[in-house]
């Protein structure tokens, strides 16, 4: 549950969570990640990933606009079909258990850090680009899809699947923003019938949790803005290795539970 008055020391970490969440928008794709511990310091339960997703809407605007013309859509039509799968997924956890709990956080830190050690290791045998395929496809969508509903933690899976295929930092960005800006958006309709159908486990939304997200969004543009200024003096390389890096770094903070 969340609090009717909040701390000071939550009002940080919301704070702290909205500008990482801003410049994993436009300069730091797997960033994002550790929002979701930040945030769980102050929600907990399905409140986690329902008051982190205004302020991922809001961030998700800016990078679209800014980067709608590298958006490389014939690799997201494929996914749609499967990331439709993986929500089906989180919907039947949600409405199974209730609540996101730490199997559900170990399993998740568990296939990233997998995905992020596989992309290091065909990072050092210097192996070619792949071409998209179908199988990876449907592995990276379902997997993303359900990462996302259930924890707003795709990030590093389809991070690591768009580094496989070798994109451009700008392509890389254009082509995440709209990906998570469709997911977040189709999240909002099925979160609120969620949490009226299987109640059990808490709403997603209370009227707290949204005075929070308006508190801190300040916080995201901040980040988005000063996000977009850094992205540019950032070589290609350097930037995939701080992607890996920040994904595995938020990924073992997630399994350690801190």
């Amino acid at each position: 549950m969340v609090a009717a008055t909040f701390t000071t020391s939550d009002y940080v970490f919301g704070v702290l969570a909205a500008l990482i969440v801003g410049m994993s928008k436009t300069a730091l794709p797997g960033a994002g990640l550790i929002a979701t511990p930040l945030m769980a310091s102050v929600f907990s339960g399905r409140l986690i990933p329902g008051g982190t997703l205004p302020i991922l809407l809001l961030a998700d605007l800016f990078a679209i606009r800014w980067y709608r013309s590298s958006t490389r859509w014939d690799l997201l039509r494929p996914l749609a079909p499967w990331v439709t799968l993986g929500f089906a997924g989180g919907v039947t956890f949600f409405a199974l258990l209730g609540a996101a709990d730490r199997s559900l956080e170990i399993v998740i830190g568990v296939t990233i850090l997998v995905m992020v050690a596989l992309q290091i290791w065909r990072k050092f045998r210097r192996a070619p680009d792949v071409a998209p395929t179908l199988a990876a496809a449907a592995w990276f969508g379902a997997t993303g899809g359900f990462t996302t509903f259930v924890s707003n933690n795709a990030g590093p899976i389809m991070n690591t699947y768009f580094i496989r295929l070798g994109l451009a930092k700008e392509e890389m960005i254009g082509t995440s923003s709209w990906f998570y800006f469709a997911v977040n958006v189709a999240k909002v309709p099925v979160y609120l019938a969620l949490g009226a159908w299987a109640s059990s486990g808490g709403a997603f939304f209370t009227a707290d949790s949204l005075r929070f997200a308006a508190f801190i969004s300040p916080a995201v543009v901040v980040g988005v803005f000063g996000g977009r200024r850094v992205v540019d003096r950032i070589p290609r390389d350097t930037f995939v290795n701080i992607v890996l890096a920040l994904s595995a770094a938020a990924t073992i903070k997630l399994l350690a539970g801190w």
